[in-house]
């Protein structure tokens, strides 16, 4: 678990990790529980379908036996939209089947008992995938930072980016030059012993379209 500051100015626990359920058994939801693949993890059953949409986990097991025709619509026009689920891997019980296209995006089994034959090997692979869409996040993030940052203030050292970052030197200088593989024109001012971009214009923030 991990303390994160809540809006009110106090702290509280957050999952590091959720796994969600939806229409399993007292006893299903234990085997999950005991397959968990790491520290950190706690588990949502719910029977509420729009949790399934609106809450991010790292993995989603539904047993279609136990949706409505209003969820089952609402879950597969909701997954149709989303992009690679966004590093979550939905494991898809039984009947109703997902349309051909979400079978792509699915794990289907025809029931409880096939998916745990190998347990704890589905729930470490959707963590794993999970872990590197998370890492993905986190590195697009801090390269906008970093873009930004040089953006606004032409000049910037590498040490100041380190400090406002919490990076390391080297990992802003890898982020950098990444920046510049994608076309952006960094350039070192060594007047300034700092970055810039070359007339102020940064593509990614769409400033060669004014």
């Amino acid at each position: 678990m991990k303390e994160i500051l809540a809006p009110n100015g106090e702290y509280i626990s957050a999952p590091d990790y959720r796994i969600t359920t939806f229409g399993l058994t007292y006893e299903q939801n234990a085997m999950v529980k005991s397959a968990f693949p790491t520290n950190g993890y706690v588990l949502l059953d719910t029977d509420a379908t729009t949790d399934l949409i609106a809450i991010y986990a790292t993995s989603k097991i539904i047993n279609a036996a136990a949706l409505d025709n209003n969820g089952l619509k609402l879950i597969f026009e909701y997954y149709a939209e989303v992009i690679d689920n966004m590093g979550e891997t939905i494991f898809w019980l039984g009947s109703p089947k997902p349309p051909q296209t979400l079978r792509k995006k699915f794990r289907c089994y025809e029931s409880f008992d096939e998916m745990a034959v190998n347990f704890k090997y589905h729930l470490l692979t959707a963590h794993s995938r999970a872990k590197k869409a998370s890492d993905f996040s986190r590195r697009l993030a801090d390269s906008l930072l970093i873009l930004s940052l040089v953006r606004l203030h032409p000049g910037i050292r590498t040490q100041e980016l380190a400090d406002i970052t919490e990076l390391s030197m080297r990992t802003v200088q890898r982020y950098i030059a990444t920046l510049q593989a994608t076309g952006e024109w960094i350039e070192y001012n060594t007047t300034k012993k700092g970055w810039q971009l070359q007339n102020g214009v940064s593509i990614l923030f769409g400033d060669h379209l004014k």
